[in-house]
C-alpha cells in the first residue's frame, strides 16, 4: 500500500486547530465571567422604563432611586440580577418627543401595568430572563471568540517576538500562568459578598406567603409604602380578576347557547380560525380559547397586535395567547403594538411567525410580515421598525406572491393591504387585516379565472375601545366594545375560502354568531382552473403557476351572501356593526392615502 505524504504544514495545522479547540474550552469560564460582569438589556418593569443588569450578587436588587433599594432573594444560582428603575415613560403626562405625545403617566394602563407584575410574576421573570439570556450567551460568544482569537495569536508568537522571549514563553510556563489567572478571576468572582454591616434591610411584611415572599428593603419608608402598595394591588387584583371571571363564564355561557348556529363544513372543506388585535385581552382570550376549543379548526392565526405594549414583561399574555390553539399551529405577524421582543417571545412558545417568505403549514401556505411600524410603550409615538412604508411593504409581499400558489396573506395595517387587494387577480385566496378594531367586509375580489379572492378587514378580538378619561380599555378589564373572531371556511382541495362566519362577543357578556357568509362556490370553477388550483395543492411547498386564462363562466359577484334567511336587522338592535347589512357589506378594500392619513384605530 502507498504510503500517505502529507504536507510540511499538515502537522502544524492540525495541532494548531487543536490548541484553538482547547483554548476555546479553556476561555469558556473567563467569557462567562465577562459575559455575566457586563450584559445589560433595557426594557420597562410596568410603565416605568428600566435597566436590567447581570452580576454575581445572588439576588434581584431593585434600585428605586431616592426612595431606596428592594432586595428578593431569587437568583440563578450565583448569578444575580440588578434592576434600576427609571421614571414614568414620558412623564407625568408629558411628551416622548419627537411627533408623538406621551400618554399621561398615572392612568389606568399604568396601574394595570403594576396589576400584571402581581398576579403573574412567574411570566414576567421569565420574559426579562429570556432576554438576559439571549445577550448573555451574545457577550459570551464574542468574548470566546477575542480569547480564542488571543490564543491564535500567542500561537503564532515565534513569528513576532524574538527566540529569546518565545523561549521564555515555553509552554508548561504559559499553562501554568493561564491556569493561575482563571483560578484567581473565577474564585474572586464566585466568592460570597460580605454583608455590609451598617446596611440594615427591613422584611416587607405583607409579602409574605405570596409570591414576593422573602422582600426587604433599606429605606422605612419604603416598607410602610410597598406594605400598602402591594395591599392595595393585591385587592385591585382580586377585583379585576373576579370582574374578568364573570365575563368569561357569562360570554362561555351565551356561546353555548348560540354554538349550534356554528355552521358544519361542507364536505372537503376545513375550518381555520382567525383574529387580531388582542392586545393581551386576558377574558377574550380564554374565550376565543373555549371557542377554538369547540370549532376545532385545523389551525389558527393572528393578524397583529398581539400585546399592548411589546414589553419582556408581557410574556405571560404572549404564552397565553399561544395556548388559544393548543396543539394546532398558530400563525402570527406583528403588529405596531408587537415589537421584535414579541416575536422573540411568540417563537419561543411555539408560534409560527411570518417574516416576509412563504411558509407551509401543513399544506396551507402563509405569507406576511411584521408591521414596519413600532408603538413605543406607552406613547403615541411611532418608530420604524425597518425602512419602508406600508405600501412598500404590501408591494414587496404582493412580488414575492407572484407566480406562487400562495394561500393566507396577513399584514396588519389597510395601508398594507392596499396594493395587495387593488392589483388585478390578487395572488393569494384570502388578504386579512386589522389595526382598526372595526370590521370591513369580508368582499370577494373576482378572478379572470374563473376562482377569487376573500378580504377582510378583522376587528379588535380584545374588544379594546378608544379611551377617554374615565374609561380605558386594558388586559384586566373586559371588552368595552364588541370582541370579534372569524371562522374561515376553506376548500382543502383548491385552497379557496368558500366561507366565513363572524363571531361577536358583546360588553355584556353576550354572544352573537353571525349566519356563513358564502364567499365562493367551487362547483361553478372552470374546469380547467379547478384543475390547476388542485394540482397546486397537491403540490403544496411548490411554487404554483401565476394567474390564469379569461373565462367565460360567471365569476363570484362582489358581495359575499349568507347561507341562509334570517334577516340581519332582527339582531340589529343587539350589535349593529355585527349585521352590518350582511347580505351587501361594506367594502373594506383600503383606498391609496397618503402615510399620516388613513385614520387611527380606536384602540391606538
Amino acid at each position: 500500500m502507498r504510503r500517505l505524504i502529507r504536507h510540511p504544514w499538515t502537522d502544524w495545522v492540525l495541532r494548531t486547530l487543536g490548541a484553538l479547540a482547547l483554548a476555546g474550552l479553556l476561555s469558556a469560564p473567563l467569557a462567562a465571567v465577562w459575559a455575566v460582569s457586563h450584559t445589560t438589556v433595557t426594557d420597562f418593569l410596568g410603565p416605568q422604563r428600566s435597566q436590567f443588569s447581570t452580576n454575581f450578587s445572588g439576588e434581584v436588587d431593585l434600585d428605586l432611586g431616592p426612595l431606596g433599594n428592594a432586595y428578593l432573594p431569587q437568583s440563578f444560582g450565583p448569578v444575580g440580577v440588578r434592576v434600576e428603575v427609571g421614571g414614568l415613560e414620558g412623564g407625568l403626562g408629558g411628551s416622548t418627543g419627537g411627533a408623538g405625545t406621551a400618554m399621561p403617566g398615572l392612568n389606568a394602563e399604568t396601574l394595570d401595568s403594576y396589576t400584571l407584575l402581581y398576579t403573574d410574576p412567574d411570566q414576567t421573570i421569565r420574559g426579562v430572563r429570556d432576554r438576559l439570556s439571549d445577550a448573555l450567551v451574545t457577550n459570551a460568544v464574542r468574548a470566546e471568540l477575542v480569547l480564542v482569537g488571543l490564543a491564535l495569536v500567542w500561537r503564532l508568537r515565534r513569528y513576532y517576538l524574538s527566540p529569546r522571549l518565545v523561549e521564555a514563553t515555553r509552554r508548561p510556563r504559559s499553562w501554568i500562568g493561564y491556569g493561575t489567572l482563571v483560578l484567581v478571576v473565577v474564585a474572586s468572582t464566585l466568592r460570597p459578598v460580605p454583608a455590609d454591616p451598617e446596611q440594615v434591610r427591613y422584611p416587607v411584611s405583607v409579602a409574605d406567603g405570596t409570591r414576593f415572599a422573602g422582600l426587604a428593603v433599606d429605606s422605612p419608608l419604603l416598607a410602610d409604602l410597598l406594605d400598602r402598595g402591594i395591599h392595595g394591588i393585591r385587592v385591585l387584583a382580586d377585583r379585576q380578576l373576579a370582574a374578568i371571571q364573570d365575563y368569561i363564564v357569562t360570554a362561555s355561557a351565551s356561546f353555548t347557547k348560540q354554538s349550534s348556529r356554528l355552521a358544519t363544513p361542507q364536505p372537503g372543506e376545513s375550518r381555520i380560525v382567525g383574529f387580531s388585535d388582542l392586545h393581551c385581552s386576558i377574558a377574550m382570550t380564554e374565550v376565543i380559547r373555549r371557542v377554538v376549543s369547540y370549532a376545532d379548526p385545523v389551525q389558527v392565526f393572528s393578524s397583529g397586535d398581539d400585546t399592548m405594549n411589546g414589553t419582556a414583561v408581557e410574556r405571560a399574555c404572549v404564552a397565553k395567547e399561544r395556548e388559544i390553539a393548543a396543539q394546532r399551529p398558530f400563525i402570527d405577524i406583528r403588529g405596531n403594538h408587537d415589537s421584535p421582543t414579541t416575536a422573540e417571545q411568540m417563537a419561543r412558545v411555539g408560534a409560527i411567525g411570518l417574516t416576509g417568505r412563504v411558509a407551509d403549514v401543513g399544506g396551507v401556505r402563509y405569507l406576511g410580515d411584521g408591521d414596519p411600524e413600532y408603538n413605543l410603550p406607552f406613547s403615541l409615538t411611532r418608530i420604524q421598525v425597518r425602512n419602508e412604508t406600508e405600501q412598500q411593504m404590501g408591494q414587496r409581499l404582493l412580488n414575492t406572491a407572484a407566480g406562487r400558489d400562495v394561500d393566507m396573506m396577513l399584514v396588519h395595517q389597510p395601508l398594507a393591504a392596499q396594493p395587495i387587494v387593488t392589483a388585478p387577480n390578487p395572488p393569494a385566496k384570502l388578504v386579512a387585516w386589522g389595526h382598526m378594531h372595526v370590521q370591513a367586509g369580508p368582499t370577494v375580489i373576482p378572478h379572470t379565472d374563473g376562482s377569487w379572492t376573500v378580504a377582510l378587514q378583522q376587528g379588535t378580538a380584545g374588544g379594546i375601545a378608544q379611551p377617554i378619561i374615565t374609561s380605558f380599555s386594558t388586559p384586566f378589564s373586559p371588552p368595552r366594545k364588541q370582541a370579534d373572531v372569524y371562522v374561515y371556511f376553506r376548500d382543502d382541495a383548491t385552497g379557496l375560502i368558500t366561507g366565513v362566519q363572524p363571531v361577536h362577543f358583546l360588553p355584556d357578556g353576550s354572544c352573537i354568531v353571525d349566519r356563513r357568509i358564502t364567499t365562493g362556490d367551487v362547483s361553478a370553477l372552470p374546469e380547467s382552473t379547478r384543475r390547476r388550483l388542485g394540482a397546486e395543492q397537491q403540490g403544496s411547498g411548490q411554487a404554483g403557476q401565476a394567474g390564469g386564462q379569461a373565462s367565460g363562466e360567471a365569476a363570484p359577484s362582489g358581495s359575499a351572501t349568507p347561507d341562509d334567511g334570517v334577516s340581519s336587522s332582527a339582531r340589529a338592535s343587539a350589535s349593529a356593526s355585527a349585521s352590518n347589512e350582511q347580505t351587501a357589506p361594506p367594502s373594506p378594500l383600503p383606498s391609496a392615502t397618503t402615510p399620516g392619513n388613513e385614520g387611527e384605530p380606536e384602540g391606538g
